[in-house]
């Protein structure tokens, strides 16, 4: 594969995986038998606090144009405003911690490499996502912040 080519397959995944279908979403993240266990164990620890009401800042890296954060609100466990930058952005192109867990999924179904760190509360605290191990510099790096409404 081209430089190029593998440039241009980096950035459309990035920009998948940060743009979960509103379906996928829409009544809840569910684990499944084929999940990761890491990520079950931590949408287990996500589920157990109860929190319904958060933002999440989340910070794409990549060998990309620099790409300001995104920062989505959440209020009694929906998506109430996504923003980036001054921008006003669909509530698709969000992360809600369902959308999160879907994106982890996802890439773990695709990618060749997946590396998650989660916090004690089950947070997806780091994302990188390498979608071909063999191609040089398509990797993406998510970080996540998240504060409490």
């Amino acid at each position: 594969m081209t430089p190029m080519k593998t440039t241009v397959r980096a950035l459309l995944l990035a920009l998948a995986l940060t743009s979960v279908p509103a379906a996928a979403h829409a009544q809840g993240f569910e684990p499944a038998p084929t999940d990761d266990p890491e990520l079950v164990a931590a949408w287990q620890d996500w589920e157990a606090k109860g929190i319904d009401d958060y933002t999440t800042t989340v910070k794409l890296s990549c060998f990309c144009p620099t790409i300001p954060a995104i920062r989505t609100v959440v209020r009694d466990g929906e998506v109430r405003k996504v923003t980036q930058g001054d921008k006003r952005l669909a509530h698709r192109k969000g992360h809600s911690m369902d959308q999160l867990f879907e994106m982890v999924r996802e890439a773990h179904a695709t990618a060749d490499h997946v590396e998650v760190t989660y916090t004690p509360r089950g947070v997806p605290k780091s994302i990188t996502i390498d979608p071909e191990e063999l191609a040089a510099d398509e990797e993406s790096y998510y970080s996540v912040s998240l504060s409490r409404l």
